[in-house]
């Protein structure tokens, strides 16, 4: 909206951003008063996901099982509501290999006659789990400090076969875990 009318605001997605905003629309009367609006909804969104974040914080403090889902390395509360909510009965698995495909966390596969090729991971399943368990891996792989197997593990296969398929193959594994 500033920049419609020449008025550069810089990057940023802070509370720092909408101050410079308001500080930029001061002298033009129509786009202060707009500028004013959306500071107030992102500033109400931004509460709003606050308390989002700190309910689903109380609830996995009170619930066993999410409690356990936190301990695997990477994962964190959106995670284990997210894995919890999409496997709601894990009875429905004979193995826990087979919560990855599930998720469409294993490669495609394309087989006619002699050629048999290995494709992009499948995507069945819950997108938004399957997301968070890469964000998992991927924080695993880079942040978290401590040793663990899982990271040993990961980090092996990324000098062998590339960041981005560990990370997936990582992701699988943490499904598998929990």
């Amino acid at each position: 909206l500033l920049k419609t009318f020449g008025l550069i605001l810089g990057p940023g997605n802070t509370d720092a951003l909408v101050r410079r905003a308001e500080t930029l629309a001061e002298g033009h009367p129509v786009i202060s008063a707009l500028v004013a609006k959306l500071a107030e909804v992102r500033r109400h969104v931004v509460a709003q996901v606050a308390a989002l974040d700190r309910d689903i914080r109380r609830l996995v403090r009170s619930e066993p099982t999410l409690k356990r889902f936190m301990t695997v390395p990477g994962g964190g509360p959106i995670t284990a509501v997210a894995f919890l909510s999409t496997i709601d009965e894990p009875e429905r698995f004979k193995h826990a290999r087979d919560v990855g495909p599930d998720l469409g966390l294993t490669p495609t596969r394309y087989q006619s006659g002699e050629t048999d090729r290995h494709g992009r991971i499948s995507k069945c399943g819950d997108a938004f789990t399957r997301t968070c368990l890469y964000e998992a891996a991927n924080v695993l792989l880079t942040r978290v400090g401590r040793f663990s197997p899982l990271k040993a593990w990961g980090m092996r296969l990324v000098q062998r076969i590339g960041s981005k398929k560990a990370r997936i193959a990582v992701a699988r594994k943490i499904a598998v875990i929990l």
